[in-house]
């Protein structure tokens, strides 16, 4: 009988798991936002300050007869912000491409796909437009303003995100950072009527909407409840700040919005499952409710956090306008007074004597002249400015320090006296911005791109962006199976070390000089330095396209190179040639006398012979410096086959010549073409 209690209890707490009704929906939202009321305080007074808000309470001071005291907010907050801000723009965006792809595949044409897939995933960025930029900025302004950095995909097959305002994200107490150990979360956002109506515009758009899980009818008495608009709730401080940055003069209006809650809920199966509503008034249904939403909430959640906070615990995770706030009020508090001390000198202070009778007339000003009651005395008065400039200096000293961890010191590494210490403060300084940005750029690179690129690769996607994306890497000669089905691994097209402009200059300078050694991909340090020194943009029209028109320098050494075989002169190979462009170059003269071979009927220009030969010895010794590079495999089989068959032909027509001239020697003649075999052996050997 205990063990059927204890299992009928059991099959009761699962079944409460689920979330049964709006009713309840709206009971865990409520707990949500009342437990939320402190930090929601706490996400207001940071946008406050960073907004322009003031150091002191204005109504306060009025009240108190002392609104002539400088109160005033100098924009250090936001600059401070700012500064940290955009780089995270450059530092995703800044390499030539903004995402990379490692694909686990011995297929010698891999390093090809991968460059394809970077190529490709660059011009979905395009097609995202403006819209991108706008979703990316909004997401790293989040980040960085208050901790988490929050994206979301509404549609499972739509590859383009939108940021989320974390300010109305909800998680329960004890949230772990870690998604995979998520309970639930409630996302707040507005839902405009036309979008909410687009949903039931057309029979089939109804159809589709309720196949999805829409219900139409929610729908609709949302649309009807919201006509003449709704209030929005009152707890959300976020709504009130939004009014005062907006200069919004009325709380409610035809075009407002609904406030519609997204709940997500992991059940005990494993599966997410969202239920939406509207946060007041339209009924006790759901607007859309799927029990089995998503497989995991990194599916349609992407987040980047800031740091680890306490315990990794969702809540304590603090961004870097959070962790300056009372900072910043502290330092325009410490201006103000100094403002307010300057003001005082700079002006004409007095006391009035004993003997003064109260109802002495005022200062008397007629233009330039001022008449002054007598009793008055003049005051000598000297405000110690030095202090608090000191105060100041020091305090923005000890914001810069703190700080450095978040934005780049390249002033400092410019202004400093010697190229020496200039070195040794970019290495410092670049130590701790790639600790920090390996830590933002591996969640992007995780979180974010990963599901882009999940959602444009996914077999049978009917979205115009993954339909487009799959074209464009199968004209590129991308395998299907490789698009739909390999193993990738999606990164950021930059690397954390190369995030700083200062420490990316030193590493170039260090390293460009040696990027001519066999082995090396030059192409792709050529493109980073382009790259760094005049944007990604510029690397397309920087560098000529790989093929035949790349590398006009090494190709011109070729070609001087193919003058002095002619003469009969063999030169070695430099291991610092570029080996594909000098392999394409020296296969042209020996594919024009080839063909003209052919046309001849099998004749040949015996006095050509020489020439051929050092040619095909010289070009076999290009050859094993490029099967060596593993950066050239793409190169090396696209040549390959050409030589293989110049090869052929070449041992034939020497082969032919030498059994020519040895049937001469036979006959006892003379003269005839000279002895080629020295030069037949190496160039038969070449591979």
């Amino acid at each position: 009988m205990d063990t059927l209690i204890d299992s009928q209890k059991f099959d009761d707490v699962a079944e409460e798991r689920r979330i049964k009704d709006v009713e309840s929906a709206r009971s865990l939202y409520e707990t949500f936002v009342y437990y939320n009321s402190q930090r929601a305080a706490t996400y207001v007074q940071t946008r406050n300050q960073l907004e322009g808000g003031r150091p002191f309470s204005q109504h306060d001071w009025e009240k108190q007869g002392n609104n002539w005291q400088t109160n005033v907010n100098f924009g250090d907050a936001q600059a401070a912000r700012d500064r940290t801000l955009l780089p995270y723009w450059r530092a995703v965006h800044g390499a030539p491409h903004a995402a990379s792809f490692a694909i686990d595949s011995r297929a010698p044409d891999s390093s090809r796909w991968e460059v394809a897939l970077a190529e490709c995933f660059d011009q979905w960025i395009a097609d995202y437009g403006q819209s991108y930029f706008v979703n990316y900025m909004r997401f790293a302004k989040n980040f960085v303003d208050f901790g988490p950095g929050m994206v979301a995909w509404p549609d499972p097959d739509n590859p383009r995100f939108e940021a989320i305002n974390v300010q109305r994200v909800y998680f329960p107490k004890n949230c772990h950072m870690d998604q995979d150990k998520w309970e639930c979360v409630a996302v707040v956002r507005d839902m405009s009527g036309a979008e909410l109506y687009n949903k039931i515009r057309t029979p089939k758009n109804q159809k589709n909407a309720e196949y999805l899980g829409w219900n139409s009818q929610a729908v609709k008495a949302a649309l009807v409840y919201g006509k003449d608009g709704t209030s929005w709730d009152g707890r959300d401080f976020t709504k009130y700040q939004d009014m005062l940055v907006n200069n919004d003069i009325s709380v409610s209006s035809k075009f407002q919005p609904l406030e519609v809650v997204y709940l997500y809920v992991k059940q005990f199966n494993g599966k997410i499952g969202c239920y939406v509503f509207t946060v007041t008034g339209t009924g006790n249904e759901f607007l859309y409710r799927k029990e089995e939403y998503a497989e995991n909430f990194k599916e349609f959640l992407g987040v980047v956090w800031y740091d680890t906070g306490t315990d990794a615990m969702v809540h304590s995770i603090k961004g870097f306008g959070i962790k300056n706030y009372h900072f910043s009020v502290l330092v325009n508090r410490m201006k103000s007074r100094v403002c307010d001390g300057a003001s005082m000198a700079m002006s004409m202070n007095f006391t009035r004597t004993p003997d003064m009778p109260d109802e002495s007339p005022p200062i008397e000003n007629y233009g330039p002249v001022n008449v002054f009651p007598q009793g008055l005395t003049q005051m000598q008065t000297y405000p110690q400015f030095s202090q608090g400039l000191s105060i100041i200096e020091m305090l923005e000293q000890n914001q810069a320090g703190n700080n450095a961890l978040y934005r780049e010191q390249q002033k400092q590494i410019e202004e400093t006296d010697t190229a020496t210490q200039a070195k040794i403060l970019s290495a410092m300084q670049g130590d701790v911005t790639e600790s920090s940005m390996a830590i933002y750029l591996a969640q992007v690179g995780e979180n974010i791109f990963s599901q882009c690129f999940a959602r444009l690769r996914r077999r049978g996607n009917t979205n115009e962006d993954a339909k487009k994306f799959v074209k464009r890497l199968i004209d590129r000669g991308v395998p299907k199976e490789i698009i739909h089905d390999g193993d990738i691994v999606t990164r950021t097209g930059t690397s954390a070390g190369m995030s700083n402009p200062a420490a990316r200059a030193m590493k170039f300078q260090q390293v460009m000089g040696m990027t001519s050694r066999a082995g090396w991909n030059t192409r792709w340090f050529d493109e980073q330095f382009i790259a760094n020194e005049f944007g990604a943009n510029a690397v397309s029209k920087a560098l000529l396209p790989e093929g035949q028109e790349s590398k006009p320098m090494q190709r011109r050494q070729a070609m001087m190179e193919n003058g002095d075989f002619s003469q009969g002169m063999p030169l070695p190979v430099d291991p610092s040639d570029a080996h594909a462009e000098h392999i394409d170059e020296h296969l042209k003269p020996l594919e024009a006398i080839l063909q003209q071979y052919q046309q001849n009927g099998g004749q040949i220009d015996k006095e050509k012979v020489p020439a051929m030969v050092i040619t095909m010895e010289h070009t076999g010794q290009h050859f094993s410096f490029l099967v060596n590079d593993e950066t050239q495999k793409a190169a090396y089989q696209q040549l390959w086959p050409r030589f293989s068959q110049v090869k052929s032909m070449v041992t034939g027509i020497l082969t032919r010549l030498q059994k020519e001239q040895q049937a001469q020697q036979q006959n006892g003649q003379m003269g005839g073409p000279p002895n080629i075999l020295p030069y037949a052996n190496p160039a038969m050997q070449a591979r």
